[in-house]
């Protein structure tokens, strides 16, 4: 039976360490029979045997989950602010923490008729296709290198029919950057782990693409080299918006302000946690370091 079922994944995956194993149980379960899945189970809907299609399918997505694989990658999608996005192996997954980054930098350009907007590690594209969805005149540029995140960036643009513009390339290169001018906005979410947070990862996260999650010894090589290479692609008064861990901003805020730029500021999350942190660039052309 169907509950049965149901009751047995939900064993599994509590017996499996997976810490919220109801809500993952019921996302695999909505895969199968529906987002109403619930429901059904509640109205007697589902007071039947499972078919031989249905108990395969959910027995290969609780053994991928119970070998450390993400639920993310095992569903192939993830909601991320209003909308979802495709995600698999080579991407890193969209979290809840980014929110806050898409908001500030929603609020940072809002009242700008037509902004231009550059999103730099793009990953699957949430951050830029997200601003492109709530500032509907914006020209909203997306920078990804890696060839597997960078698939599914485009994947994620055609998905949403969104106007945001990839571009291929590394967000470190000098190169690059002198290419792109006139940006009211200049938005990333660097990879920003330590080399202690990488020796201590939780098991799922470990199937991440490492390029998406280390920034060197200290976290903060990212944070470091971006500021320099792309300060001349913004417009005098723009605004670079960076995510953060969440010991790391008054480090990032310092880099900001040594680089010349003005009214550097730590964002706060729902939580009360150091989350972002912005800065604009001022009209002086110091560089200090």
């Amino acid at each position: 039976m169907v509950n049965s079922l149901y009751n047995e994944v939900l064993s599994a995956l509590k017996s499996g360490g997976i810490e919220d194993y109801e809500f993952e149980a019921d996302v695999m379960f909505e895969e199968v029979f529906g987002r109403d899945f619930r429901l059904k189970l509640l109205t007697g809907q589902l007071d039947r045997p499972e078919t031989e299609s249905e108990s395969a399918r959910l027995h290969k997505m609780l053994r991928k989950r119970l070998s450390g694989e993400p639920l993310q990658y095992i569903i192939g999608r993830w909601d991320f602010y209003r909308g979802e996005f495709s995600v698999g192996e080579g991407v890193l997954i969209p979290r809840q923490d980014t929110e806050t980054l898409v908001e500030t930098a929603f609020k940072l350009v809002k009242d700008i008729r037509t902004p231009k907007i550059l999103d730099l590690c793009s990953g699957t594209g949430c951050i830029a296709i997200t601003l492109s969805e709530l500032l509907s005149e914006a020209e909203v540029h997306a920078v990804e290198l890696y060839d597997e995140a960078y698939s599914y960036l485009e994947q994620n643009i055609s998905g949403h029919q969104s106007h945001v513009i990839p571009h291929k390339f590394d967000a470190l290169s000098d190169e690059s950057a002198s290419e792109f001018s006139d940006f009211n906005l200049i938005t990333c979410n660097p990879p920003y782990l330590t080399e202690s947070d990488m020796q201590n990862l939780q098991s799922e996260v470990t199937h991440e693409p490492e390029t998406a999650l280390f920034g060197g010894a200290d976290g903060l090589d990212f944070y470091r080299a971006i500021p320099k290479i792309w300060k001349k692609s913004l417009k005098p008064g723009g605004y670079i918006a960076f995510e953060i861990g969440a010991t790391q901003g008054e480090a990032v805020k310092a880099i900001l302000e040594a680089n010349g730029y003005a009214d550097a500021r730590v964002i706060k999350d729902l939580c009360e946690k150091d989350r972002g942190v912005i800065a604009k660039k001022s009209s002086s052309p110091i560089l200090r370091t």
